[in-house]
């Protein structure tokens, strides 16, 4: 009896158990979703604004619109000085959309503002004086909002399609603070309007902008110039990941005071670039702001407690940034804002395209939308981004695949990581110090157009970029207990990724001094480090200088020939054939090589050979026949042929650590 008793009380405490689990999936769903994903709701989610937000100027009047659906009261509080001083205030309207309003009737242009928010939400604070996220212009990441008008128009972007891209990264500090470039107006936007600048005592070493128009670049990458977390008073480096106002310029690179603004000055530096034939992209960190809950409340968080971060259910941030929080970005207003931001840039600065920082915290719908409402103004406008996290979200991340046929494109650390080891263990050796990956490469080498990209130009192809160690600095770290190599040995390494970067399907990516060796004392991560460790020393483009016109070169031979920029899968596979798996080749280990037949008849080339030796030792190797020329070897590069090959031997001999890249004239 005890025992049938006991299972009976037992049956009895499952079935209503169940029961009451069933009453609660009918009654409480949005609870059950929260078990799920872990990602709590906001009552702001159902108030979606359209009209225009912002200070909205006119020389009669400006219209300041903020977005708080969840407030009881919102103040304007307008300042004749952008520090101190009394404020003009004025009670904010609430519309029915869940934005506020005031009409200020007066010229405003100049005057500097802020906002005051509260309400039931223990988020709020009366007393915090918040900036506008829409703001042109602030003071300072935690100063004032200023009510700016800027008539210069930029000059119209260079035209030319997104394959055709050569993507030169680079920081307006490190670029331009070195005194030995002679620039004048050092780590400020407006280094790049100064031309006839060069090495000190050295006018045969152009710098700055001189030095990007003759190296043959086409499009450069600023690290981010959107206002971000520094000391305002003090000059002090950073690389500005730590963004917190995103459609403001960063002020540290202005040489104007706080009376004034940065707009003109970014500007007049985007013009000058278009002038030379330059695109413009931005690098952007939408992903995660410097707000948190330690009271570091600027805009966001102030205006709409809650509703821009993913939260988990006991309210604390998730944190796949691994800065502190993450955008929520599939919020139909923190969308919204990335969208508006991005077409801000586009339509105001004039700006070419953007590199998105942790893109893959970046929702795949918003991704969609950005890229949609991008090419409804510029078809060639340019959107990649990092497919990857830096620490556990709730999002499904918008990795590598994701961007099939969708417009924009990835970094390709499957390439890289093939080509010099992985990043993540800098003694790994890849295949330009040891011929190993050989697969791998090949993968890399038509666009990965066999692996996760639908055509080549979703595959940013690199061996450098800031983040970790410099392609040189690599090679020393991972090489330097092999004492069978010499300093001409890891020259020859660097020439080579050089070499396979420029002459792979995809887009060409490297960072600014990789041309001359650039490196940062064997420093992974100087992001907060100081000016003499992540400064170009333009000196080291004169001892490098043989490094730098092999750059050069390759960079003139890939703008020359559509074979190295195709746009298509189809393309690829009719017009690449790798010598030993294609064509029955017996080649050395460590040896690729592969031949290219312009399908397209457009090129001025018939077909081009690449080989690729990275290993120790010079080989003698076969190769189909016919009337070659040389245009690439170990030490030069270029339009130019170096030398003609014979044609009846069918032999060529590559040096160790090397390329050759051959090619036959179209037959009229």
């Amino acid at each position: 009896m005890n025992i049938l008793h006991k299972s009976l009380t037992n049956h009895f405490k499952q079935t209503s158990l169940l029961l009451l689990f069933f009453l609660f999936l009918i009654l409480c769903p949005s609870v059950i979703k929260l078990e799920t994903n872990q990602q709590l709701s906001h009552p702001a989610d159902k108030f979606i604004c359209t009209q225009e937000l912002g200070a909205i100027y006119s020389k009669s009047s400006t219209t300041f619109r903020v977005f708080a659906p969840t407030a009881e009261k919102l103040v304007l509080r307008l300042y004749q000085t952008p520090t101190k001083g009394n404020a003009e205030v004025f009670s904010m309207s609430k519309n029915n959309d869940g934005s506020w309003e005031v009409l200020v009737s007066k010229d405003c242009l100049g005057l500097y503002y802020t906002f005051t928010a509260s309400g039931n939400d223990p988020g709020f604070d009366p007393n915090r004086e918040l900036i506008d996220p829409f703001a042109r212009a602030v003071t300072a990441h935690n100063g004032r909002a200023i009510v700016v008008y800027d008539d210069f128009k930029v000059s119209p972007r260079p035209q030319f399609p997104i394959a055709d891209s050569i993507i030169y990264e680079m920081h307006i500090r490190d670029f331009t603070i070195d005194p030995d470039s002679t620039i004048q107006q050092r780590g400020k936007y407006l280094s790049f309007i100064e031309e006839g600048t060069s090495l000190y005592q050295r006018p045969d070493i152009s710098t700055g902008l001189d030095h990007l128009v003759e190296l043959g670049i086409n499009t450069v990458q600023v690290m981010p110039v959107m206002e971000f977390q520094n000391q305002e008073n003090i000059d002090q480096y950073g690389w500005g990941y730590d963004s917190v106002h995103f459609n403001s310029p960063e002020n540290s690179y202005s040489i104007n005071s706080l009376e004034k603004n940065p707009v003109r000055e970014l500007k007049q530096m985007v013009d000058m670039l278009h002038k030379k034939g330059i695109k413009v992209i931005l690098d952007v960190v939408y992903n995660h702001t410097m707000e948190d809950i330690k009271g570091r409340v600027y805009s966001f968080e102030g205006l709409v407690p809650g509703y821009y971060y993913r939260r988990k259910m006991d309210g604390s941030y998730w944190n796949g940034s691994g800065v502190g929080n993450e955008f929520r970005s599939e919020a139909p207003m923190a969308r919204r804002f990335i969208i508006d931001s991005v077409k801000y840039w586009v339509n105001e600065y004039g700006v070419d395209g953007f590199r998105f920082d942790l893109m893959g915290l970046i929702d795949l719908e918003t991704m969609k939308e950005i890229v949609q409402e991008l090419h409804k103004i510029d078809k060639n406008i340019l959107v990649y981004g990092e497919p990857w996290s830096a620490g556990e979200t709730p999002l499904s991340i918008t990795n590598k695949g994701k961007q099939r046929s969708l417009g924009f494109s990835v970094f390709n650390d499957n390439f890289r990581d093939a080509l010099k080891g992985s990043v993540f263990q800098a003694r790994e050796r890849g295949y330009i110090q040891t011929g190993n990956n050989i697969e791998k490469i090949k993968i890399g080498i038509v666009g990965s157009t066999e692996d996760f990209t639908d055509n080549p130009q979703e595959s940013l192809n690199y061996v450098e970029c800031h983040d970790n160690h410099t392609f040189w600095d690599r090679l020393m770290i991972s090489t330097f207990d092999d004492s069978s190599l010499t300093d001409a040995d890891r020259r020859a390494m660097a020439r080579l990724g050089a070499a396979i970067l420029f002459t792979s399907q995809g887009l060409p990516f490297f960072q600014s001094g990789q041309e001359f060796l650039r490196s940062k004392g064997g420093d992974e991560n100087s992001y907060n480090k100081s000016d003499a460790l992540n400064m170009i020393r333009w000196r080291e483009k004169a001892t490098n200088y043989d490094i730098y016109r092999y750059y050069q070169g390759l960079i003139k031979l890939r703008k020359n020939h559509l074979m190295f920029r195709m746009t298509s899968k189809d393309e690829i596979k009719q017009a690449i054939k790798f010598l030993d798996q294609d064509l029955n080749y017996q080649l050395p280990k460590g040896v690729i090589a592969y031949l290219i037949t312009d399908v397209t008849g457009k090129d001025s080339w018939q077909r081009a050979l690449v080989l690729l030796n990275a290993s120790n030792k010079t080989y003698e190797l076969n190769i189909p026949e016919g009337n070659w020329q040389v245009f690439v070897n170990q030490f030069n590069s270029g339009n130019e042929p170096i030398s003609q090959v014979k044609s009846i031997n069918k032999v060529i001999e590559i040096s160790k650590y090397s390329a050759l890249v051959l090619a036959e004239n179209r037959t009229k």
